[in-house]
């Protein structure tokens, strides 16, 4: 290896690093979502198909923001489009101040979320793409794993930070007190202002999407519009459908577990789950949300495993072949969770997360692997699929558990999702293949 070559891979090195770091405050923000579902539904009396609307303000921001986004970025690089984003996330998370001491309703909260998003929606449309192509094209998948297991730890400390601030003490719901839920977002606008301040003096690289094939060793780049690419196209309506089951999952873990390891007889007499008990006493949990929580947090430790070990496991198993039976075992822990085993499903449920933990990453760089210039556009599409999946998912899973009173009928839809997943596994080379062909003939 030359010199020149070290010094590049360094520079390469040092910019995966930086970038990976915003992958944690995005996962922080996601996590606490899921831990703020159930606390407004206990503190402002909305219900369950209500309480989903704090993640149809977040991702609604996502379908909006993107494209426009994507379309900046194309102007000012990959770093600025970053900067933008960063500064647009801590003026949402200080808008929680207002939103908790002067206001004090649902919907101040949403609008804060809203704007904090927008500015997560412009990171991610940068950050994602920037990632892929900071290397070779066959290391794609397994590279924004390990980028995006950064954001898996967070999703580790975020559900335990939410269960001891806003479940660790008894609410006065006649005046419910929201400073423990200012908290986390003030420290969450100063370290983003910190971050800022980092990528404002550093220098990443330049990456020409246009040269970027011929810099890695692959000269295949594929010509044609991206609808015309279902390599892209349907790894896009298979990223919106994943999302779908991931948002659903996450924003009702918290009542699944609570309702399916605490049992109430006829008498009205509750049993619990031995295993349970166990954690609300090891992690002197308040009350059940708070031990519900912690169960979440070990089921994060199991998502950011999944995703440490993606990119070893990827260059054993074929990237698509590894999405493909990941979307089989995901499906069978849905179904168990589904036949809702009292005392006994809770506890396959965090399974879920270790197989999804490569979903997001190995879907988004299967999809735009070989586009070359269009890289950054789609991106965009791939953040709007989140966003549109985002915005729908909770608010009709939780529609679906309020009007069926049936975990069945909810987890149906996570079932779907995950086997649409597998299909996408399954038929990515010969997707792939149809793309090179299109290209050829554009």
């Amino acid at each position: 290896m030359t010199q020149n070559s070290k010094k590049l891979n360094h520079t390469l090195l040092f910019a995966f690093l930086m970038v990976a770091s915003l992958f944690f405050i995005w996962g922080f923000c996601h996590a606490m979502l899921d831990v703020l579902n159930k606390h407004f539904q206990n503190i402002l009396h909305v219900s369950k198909a209500q309480s989903g609307l704090i993640q149809t303000s977040v991702f609604g921001a996502y379908l909006i923001v993107a494209l426009p986004a994507a379309l900046l970025i194309r102007r000012i690089g990959y770093q600025r489009g970053i900067l933008l984003g960063l500064a647009v996330l801590a003026i949402g998370a200080f808008l929680f101040i207002p939103a908790g001491l002067v206001f004090r309703t649902f919907w101040a909260f949403c609008l804060s979320l809203f704007v904090l998003s927008a500015g997560l929606a412009c990171i991610e449309t940068a950050a994602n793409p920037y990632v892929t192509v900071l290397g070779p094209k066959d290391g794609a998948a397994g590279r924004l794993s390990v980028a995006q297991a950064f954001n898996s730890c967070a999703y580790i400390i975020a559900p335990a930070v939410g269960g001891f601030l806003l479940f660790g003490q008894k609410v006065d719901l006649a005046n419910p007190d929201f400073h423990p839920l200012i908290l986390p977002y003030v420290v969450l606008g100063c370290v983003v202002l910190l971050i800022f301040g980092v990528f404002s003096f550093i220098h990443l690289p330049v990456i020409d999407d246009e040269g970027q094939a011929e810099a890695a060793g692959d000269s295949a780049t594929f010509k044609a519009p991206l609808l015309r690419q279902p390599h892209f196209t349907f790894g896009v309506a298979t990223q919106f459908l994943y999302i779908i089951a991931q948002i659903g999952i996450n924003a009702f873990a918290v009542n699944y577990i609570v309702e399916n390891a605490i049992v109430k007889n006829a008498a009205g007499q509750e049993s619990t789950s031995p295993l349970f008990a166990w954690c609300r006493s090891v992690t002197h949990a308040a009350n059940a949300d708070a031990t519900a929580a912690y169960v979440v947090t070990f089921a994060m430790v199991l998502y950011a495993v999944g995703r440490f070990t993606g990119a070893p496991i990827s260059r054993v198993i074929k990237p698509h072949l590894l999405l493909a039976l990941y979307g089989i075992a995901n499906a069978i822990v849905i179904l168990l969770a589904m036949a809702d085993l009292k005392m006994v499903s809770w506890m396959i449920l965090p399974l879920c997360w270790l197989f999804m933990s490569i979903m997001f990453p190995f879907i988004f760089a299967m999809s735009v692997r070989n586009l070359g210039a269009q890289t950054k556009i789609a991106a965009s599409f791939h953040v709007i699929a989140v966003g549109a999946a985002g915005s729908i998912s909770a608010v009709l899973m939780g529609w679906l558990w309020d009007r069926f009173h049936s975990v069945g009928i909810s987890f149906a839809l996570p079932l779907v999702c995950f086997i649409a997943t597998t299909i996408y596994g399954f038929a990515y080379p010969k997707l792939l293949e149809k793309s090179r062909l299109a290209g050829a003939t554009a």
